[in-house]
């Protein structure tokens, strides 16, 4: 808190020059707000830009939740403390400290933002999150603002890695709650508040006002995501090429429009949120007929690190890794029972965090375009306590 001031000027120099660069890229365009604080603003998250489109359209200064591997970038972990100092959480870990932290900065007059899905949609549809929002929120006794940012999704789909696109996003606030009024609101209500202020279902939006979202290699790493052919169901065949998705296996092919939409190859989807939702159907119904000791997928080239929080991370292992009904095997034979993994999430694509109930934290990363969200989705359907990440 004795930089405070510091915070505060770097804000009010960096925050004109940030809304150009999100202009010119993205063609984002947000209203100036201003509340009363100290609040806590909440919004949806779609891109990893979003800190920045949510600081583009606030004068007054705020600190942002964010994932702890920003503070293992040596020299620009450095920078990025000195200048606007975010208030990290281990992935997969324990979000009590970070809590803590927040809610001394609200104590302190501070105000806080963070994104409470805890990671970008994969979809475009905004997820669920933790029922303890609104708890917090409530226990913090400061303002709520929720704000959401439309067409983040088609501007710079998670799947994509670095590759964006150009259409039009927005960014607006779309309430603001008082203290009072929180203070008359239960936590469940809260909760209730924030889920409907800030959905937004990308391709809902489209339909009801087509952009069309222009860049190179649009259908480019959207095997990360989508990795089940509706053709022949194999797993792992599908691949990407400029705006091209085909089957290895199968030889099925469609092309990814500047829409958001396929077009052509007859695909059973018109976009990617039907065929994740498609795979997630059949993903429950292998989890559920999988038998003991075979597993219900695997991949190889892949890499194990530990990760002390903010600080490290040690390379363990190269190898396969496969999961199991009771356990998930990591590279070098490291072996997880189900019921022992305390938290999992993805950070980009492909990057995979693992917390273990002996404190460890694991990162499972690979350079191939795997799908490693398939691991997420499938120990959730086992009973693993996945979470929500940051």
């Amino acid at each position: 808190m004795e930089h405070h001031l510091r915070h505060r000027v770097v804000w009010l120099l960096l925050r004109p020059l940030v809304r150009l660069i999100l202009l010119i890229r993205f063609n984002y365009r947000c209203q100036s707000a201003a509340p009363k604080g100290p609040y806590v603003v909440v919004s949806n998250h779609v891109t990893d830009w979003d800190p920045l489109l949510l600081g583009a359209a606030f004068r007054r200064q705020m600190y942002f939740l964010a994932s702890e591997h920003i503070m293992r970038l040596g020299f620009v972990s450095r920078l990025l403390d000195w200048l606007v100092h975010p208030i990290t959480r281990q992935k997969g870990g324990s979000a009590a400290p970070a809590v803590k932290e927040m809610l001394r900065c609200v104590k302190n007059g501070c105000n806080v933002a963070l994104f409470p899905e805890g990671n970008r949609t994969w979809d475009g549809v905004t997820r669920d999150f933790p029922p303890s929002t609104g708890k917090l929120i409530k226990s913090s006794g400061a303002a709520l603002v929720t704000f959401r940012i439309t067409g983040g999704y088609l501007s710079s789909p998670r799947w994509s890695g670095d590759s964006a696109r150009r259409g039009a996003m927005r960014g607006e606030v779309v309430k603001v709650y008082s203290a009072e009024e929180l203070k008359g609101m239960s936590a469940l209500q809260i909760n209730a508040a924030i889920a409907r202020d800030i959905h937004v279902d990308a391709f809902d939006d489209q339909r009801r006002r087509p952009v069309p979202y222009r860049g190179r290699h649009l259908a480019e790493n959207l095997e990360t995501l989508l990795y089940l052919c509706p053709k022949c169901f194999s797993t792992g065949t599908l691949t990407s090429e400029d705006d091209r998705f085909f089957c290895r296996s199968c030889g099925f092919e469609t092309r990814y429009a500047p829409t958001g939409y396929f077009l052509g190859g007859e695909p059973p989807f018109p976009e990617v949120r039907s065929w994740n939702r498609w795979q997630t159907k059949q993903l429950e119904k292998r989890c559920r007929e999988a038998k003991s000791g075979e597993p219900i997928f695997s991949d190889e080239n892949l890499e194990l690190w530990r990760v002390q929080s903010g600080v490290s991370s040690e390379l363990l292992a190269r190898g396969g890794m496969a999961l199991y009904r009771d356990h998930l095997e990591l590279p070098g034979s490291v072996s997880l029972p189900m019921d022992q993994i305390t938290g999992m999430s993805l950070r980009g694509p492909t990057d995979l965090y693992i917390g273990s109930a002996n404190g460890s934290s694991f990162l499972v990363r690979t350079h191939l375009n795997l799908c490693t969200h398939k691991y997420l989705s499938a120990c959730s359907l086992l009973g693993a306590p996945v979470g929500f990440g940051v």
